[in-house]
């Protein structure tokens, strides 16, 4: 239950964050900007993935 709800969480917060990111640049940066974020989401959930010991 509890891993679930640090999941979601964790997803909210790297939503917010991308929206966030986004509206600061313009468009026609989003792509490289996305792809960033996906880098830096798989960072954290590998990150999450050692300290959770899964």
């Amino acid at each position: 239950m509890l891993d679930a709800l640090l999941g979601l969480i964790f997803d909210i917060v790297l939503s917010a964050v991308g929206t966030a990111i986004v509206k600061l640049f313009s468009a026609e940066n989003a792509a490289e900007i996305a792809t960033a974020i996906i880098g830096i989401g798989f960072i954290a959930v590998g990150f999450t993935a050692a300290v959770w010991g899964h």
